[in-house]
């Protein structure tokens, strides 16, 4: 199984070069259920990525978009086993899922299951940590502090929750000024792991 994976990660990589990049905007398949496939993004902007992965979230294909404009890219995806994979579009804090299956050497795309999730946006002043976070489908989003001093290494949990139902999440944590270390947010959510690291 592994050398059928890794034989199909080479081939997928080798037939469809190197990706360039554009922004946002509505992608365009062209291909169908055919072998070969064209992905246009409208509007993407240097500096973001493009990736494939499967089903279980792992990684077969990895390209930052180097050009702002129109991107427009071949990939021939019967290199990969039958299964279920989606392209991901990763924009800011955006990310643009573009879910498809390939059986028996068919290519087919499942619009109507193409979704955009949101990063959170954690920042911090003062001792003051701000989290947002976009959240449309309402999923549980869980939060947890941890603290360490600048001499040991350990982190300590110092604040959990999770949170529900929510579509626009604003939190505000006030740190202890006296407890002067290492502090790491982690947020998970929509099946993703974020780690925030800061020093006060």
């Amino acid at each position: 199984m592994k050398k059928v994976l890794a034989l199909s990660i080479y081939m997928l990589a080798m037939v469809s070069g190197i990706a360039t990049y554009a922004n946002a905007g509505i992608p365009d398949f062209i291909g169908g259920k055919k072998s070969a496939v064209t992905l246009t993004l409208n509007n993407v902007k240097e500096g973001q990525h493009l990736s494939i992965k499967d089903k279980a979230g792992f990684m077969l294909y990895n390209s930052t978009i180097v050009t702002t404009g129109v991107y427009n890219n071949k990939f021939d995806l019967t290199a990969l086993p039958d299964g279920e994979y989606s392209f991901e579009h990763e924009k800011g804090y955006e990310i643009k899922i573009m879910p498809f299956k390939v059986s028996e050497g068919q290519v087919t795309f499942n619009e109507k299951n193409e979704k955009s999730i949101f990063k959170p946006v954690v920042n911090l002043k003062s001792n003051i940590v701000y989290l947002t976070k976009l959240n449309l489908d309402q999923s549980d989003v869980k939060v947890s502090i941890y603290y360490s001093t600048t001499n040991k290494s350990e982190d300590n949990l110092i604040h959990s929750e999770t949170i529900s139902e929510e579509t626009n999440i604003e939190r505000v944590y006030s740190l202890s000024e006296k407890q002067v270390g290492n502090y790491k947010v982690i947020i998970s959510a929509n099946g993703r792991t974020y780690v925030e690291n800061f020093e006060i």
